[in-house]
């Protein structure tokens, strides 16, 4: 259980981390286990991610546009169900991507907090959606570099956009993880420990997280 003084809001329950298609036994288990996201699964979680805010996920929110910002991936969308992601498809684009880059593995959806949560705040209540561009593939469970997007402002803006992978589930060297380790509480993030020497910094209150600020 949380110690003293950790608000009940953010006590970990057994029900709301549960969501179908994923296995997990507990909001602990989930928190160390890759998820196993069933192919209908992906689309329900693009569909809302996409309508939990105004601004569709494929752009920033809660951090500068243009800065780094990490996640990790729950689910890969095919070709098929990003031409079926409506207004976010017409998004992508808007931004000068090209119907031909827009195959199986090019847009994902990402956590930026662990693990569960009610639907509004917790880890799919803040998911992320972004651009995987053209040879570059990443899979469930990977940490991620995102650079995030800009909206349109007189330009084409752009979108969430992949830079780089920066830690697999099966890498030797571990230096990302969900902090504070304390698997009860869902609403920790991602810290690794280059992050400060790479000149990131930790954004505080309700949606505390670690960026890497526009050049």
């Amino acid at each position: 259980m949380p110690g003293p003084g950790v608000p009940d809001q953010n006590r970990s329950r057994t029900h709301w981390a549960y969501t179908p298609g994923v296995t997990a036994t507990s909001t602990a288990a989930k928190a160390s286990t890759v998820w196993k996201v069933q192919p209908s699964i992906i689309a329900i979680a693009i569909m809302l991610t996409s309508c939990a805010t105004s601004v569709s996920r494929l752009y920033p929110y809660h951090v500068p546009a243009d800065s780094l910002r990490l996640a990790e991936v729950m689910a890969v969308a095919t070709r098929d169900q990003i031409a079926g992601m409506g207004s976010n498809y017409d998004l992508l684009l808007a931004s000068g991507i090209k119907p031909s880059e827009l195959t199986d593995g090019s847009v994902a959806v990402a956590r930026t907090y662990c693990c569960g949560g009610p639907s509004w705040a917790g880890e799919q209540g803040q998911a992320m959606l972004f651009y995987v561009p053209s040879g570059m593939k990443v899979d469930v469970g990977d940490i991620v570099e995102i650079r995030m997007g800009r909206l349109p402002n007189g330009d084409r803006g752009r979108v969430n956009t992949l830079t780089r992978i920066r830690q697999k589930p099966g890498d030797g060297d571990q230096s990302c993880r969900w902090d504070p380790p304390n698997p009860a509480l869902w609403e920790r993030i991602l810290y690794c420990d280059w992050m400060q020497q790479e000149g990131w910094v930790k954004q505080t209150g309700v949606f505390s997280t670690w960026y890497k600020p526009p050049p």
